[in-house]
């Protein structure tokens, strides 16, 4: 039976739109050679996060655009509110353990509107190593509508004589135009897999940025994961 711990969860909701540039006009000096300032929006408002996603143009913008197009205008409010809220991005945060080859999946909410979803997946190949892969995710969802997504995959041998290595992967689905989000390597120890997020603030109004560390430990057994902040 698969069991979950965690500190405090809580979920992330927070938005990005594109940094606005002032452009200070050069004077007749060379001396005074014209700056471009790059200045963040003060905040994220329901028309620019409208505008953002049919900008991003991706399938997941197409999908939120779709549920957030659909919310009553008072929901769309609170929406944009929240994925601005640095305090609700912090606490995404999630521990699970669990045997393979059985699937988890975690709901909790944070709010009336904000959920976390945590899930973990994992397979056997029918290869001669039986490389068995163990894939976990964090979803941070408003009024059931997917925001972020942070993902770390492993994939190692369970049989045979041959080299015990593992290969691990990490990626983000983001429709958050209040942060924009990355990853630094993905490192590998046996079967132990870990990388680090950053979380940039794209408008003022989310404060400073958010680190994160999202760790994964298979065996031929179980696994064991974890999403949790990583202090600056």
């Amino acid at each position: 039976m698969p069991t979950r711990t965690a500190s405090r969860r809580l979920v992330t909701a927070a938005i990005a739109v594109g940094a606005s540039a002032a452009i200070l006009a050069p004077t007749a000096h060379a001396a005074d050679a014209s700056e471009v300032v790059a200045k963040k929006p003060a905040k994220l408002t329901v028309a620019s996060y409208q505008a953002y996603l049919k900008k991003l143009k991706t399938p997941e913008a197409k999908k939120t655009l779709k549920g957030f197009s659909a919310l009553t205008g008072g929901q769309k409010a609170t929406f944009v509110k929240d994925l601005q809220n640095r305090k609700i991005y912090e606490a995404l945060v999630a521990q699970v353990e669990g045997r393979i080859g059985r699937p988890l999946t975690l709901i909790d909410p944070y709010n009336s509107e904000v959920r976390v979803v945590t899930k973990a997946a994992t397979s056997v190949g029918k290869d001669k190593r039986r490389t068995t892969t163990v894939r976990f995710t964090v979803t941070e969802e408003i009024f059931k509508i997917p925001v972020t997504s942070e993902t770390i995959s492993i994939a190692y041998p369970t049989a045979g004589n041959g080299p015990k290595r593992a290969t691990a992967t990490a990626k983000v689905s983001n429709v958050n135009a209040a942060i924009a989000i990355s990853h630094n390597r993905v490192s590998v120890k046996g079967y132990g897999a870990q990388t680090y997020w950053s979380a940039e603030p794209q408008v003022s109004s989310f404060g400073k940025a958010v680190y994160k560390k999202e760790h994964v430990l298979g065996s031929k057994v179980t696994y064991r994961a974890s999403l949790t902040n990583n202090e600056d």
